[in-house]
């Protein structure tokens, strides 16, 4: 019997493992660039992918012991950007005060992982809600990098991530942007844009836990709670 395979993909719709050559075939195929390569172990694969490191353990701040408290951060340099194979690393946040239909914010800090440097951009909406201000983040975040390019995507919600990486825009998409149960899908629009910049980049997403002492994810919750009381 034939040794089952892992394949794994570094530029493709949605780069990461995976244990099909269809579900591998579904993120290469007609993808401009793809790069991809199968292995025999789970442990090849990895390290072909990662290297010696996982993403989330190059970028992922630990949770402390014991919370600090909350301190202003501005852009500088990042010492661990360099580690990165992206050519950015995005953490994005949205915010609604009064949830649904209350003021938002949104928020990105964007680093260039050449130089290092980070920086932010913020905006928000008087009635909104706290999907679509995160939605908001990724579009006007991809929107501010060129194409096309490689982003590390450092979201805390798994309402975004999960469309992605489990594939739940792309069943969207195939019934005509109606979900499994018939309903038409929510936050439709906005879903339309990210759609679109995501596939002008090669995006990774990555879910970093909220308000655990990540200081972008924590400085993107700051900026995008600043924009929404605003209104």
């Amino acid at each position: 019997m034939a040794q089952k395979k892992v394949y794994a993909v570094k530029r493709g719709r949605t780069p990461g493992l995976f244990a099909t050559w269809d579900e591998c075939k579904a993120q290469v195929d007609g993808f401009p660039g793809a790069v991809y390569k199968g292995f025999a172990s789970k442990q090849e694969a990895e390290a072909w992918l990662f290297g010696s490191k996982s993403m989330d353990s190059l970028f992922d701040d630990e949770p402390p012991k014991k919370a600090p408290a909350r301190k202003k951060t501005v852009p500088g340099k990042v010492p661990s950007a360099g580690l990165s194979s992206a050519d950015y690393i995005v953490y994005t946040d949205g915010s609604c005060l009064r949830n649904p239909d209350g003021p938002g914010g949104y928020a990105a800090v964007i680093v260039e992982t050449k130089s290092g440097t980070a920086r932010e951009l913020s905006g928000g909406e008087p009635s909104t809600t706290n999907n679509r201000m995160e939605l908001r983040a990724g579009i006007e975040a991809l929107r501010s990098l060129p194409h096309p390019s490689v982003v590390d995507f450092y979201t805390d919600s798994q309402y975004m991530k999960n469309a992605f990486t489990k594939y739940w825009l792309r069943n969207w998409k195939r019934r005509g942007w109606v979900t499994a149960t018939g309903e038409p899908v929510k936050n439709q629009d906005l879903w339309r844009a990210l759609d679109e910049e995501f596939q002008r980049r090669t995006v990774r997403f990555h879910w970093v836990k909220g308000h655990a002492g990540n200081r972008w994810n924590e400085r993107c919750d700051e900026l995008a709670r600043g924009e929404a009381g605003k209104f």
